[in-house]
Parts: C-alpha cells; sequence; structure tokens
C-alpha cells in the first residue's frame, strides 16, 4: 500500500466507488435491531461529517458503540466499528452484525427474549 494511494488500487484507477449504499445498509441494521434485538435502540446519526448507527444498550447506557458502513475494492461493504474501523460483518449479514454488537453492548439472550 502507497501512502498516496488507496488499498488494492492497483488496476481499478477508472472504477469510481460505490455511493448512496450506506444509508441504505446502516437502514437495513437499524430496522433488524429494531425488530430482533429488544436490549438495543439505534438510530443513524452524523460523526465527524460520516453517517453512523448510534446504538446503545437500552438498560445501561454506559455500554454504546457507533457502528459505521465501509467499502473496500476487494472485501465490498461491510458493517464496522466506527471508533476503530474494525470490521464486524459484511452487510449480506445483518442479523450477524446485530448478535455481534448486541455481544459487545452485553445485550445477552435473556434481555431480547
Amino acid at each position: 500500500m502507497s501512502f498516496d494511494k488507496p488499498r488494492h488500487a492497483a488496476g481499478m484507477v477508472d472504477q469510481p466507488l460505490p455511493s448512496g449504499q450506506r444509508r441504505a445498509f446502516l437502514e437495513v441494521l437499524r430496522q433488524v435491531i429494531g425488530e430482533d434485538r429488544p436490549g438495543l435502540r439505534a438510530e443513524l446519526a452524523v460523526r465527524a461529517g460520516c453517517l453512523a448507527l448510534f446504538v446503545v444498550n437500552a438498560d445501561n447506557i454506559t455500554y454504546r458503540a457507533d457502528v459505521g458502513c465501509d467499502f473496500d475494492r476487494v472485501e465490498g461493504w461491510s458493517f464496522t466499528w466506527a471508533a476503530d474501523g474494525r470490521t464486524i460483518s459484511p452487510v449480506a449479514d445483518p442479523r450477524g452484525a446485530a448478535e455481534a454488537i448486541a455481544h459487545a453492548l452485553r445485550v445477552h439472550a435473556k434481555e431480547q427474549a
């Protein structure tokens, strides 16, 4: 990786980055959390100029996180932890992402029944 080129830029100079999909993917995740994870609350928010999903443990608001949605030319779209960019799951698995977020924010299965 070069300091002046994005990751995996070789041979992809003419391909534009996809746009307008981040909101749709985050909205799907928000909907899945609302339907499947009653111990969590989620809302779209703008953080540092970027759209993110703010997720909070409904019973203990000290457990909260901003979830982003990032595009990689090799991996495609994925849900990420906005704080450090680590991948949560591909956007094709919003239920898996919701489960990982619930675990990280200490919402246990008994609270989700």
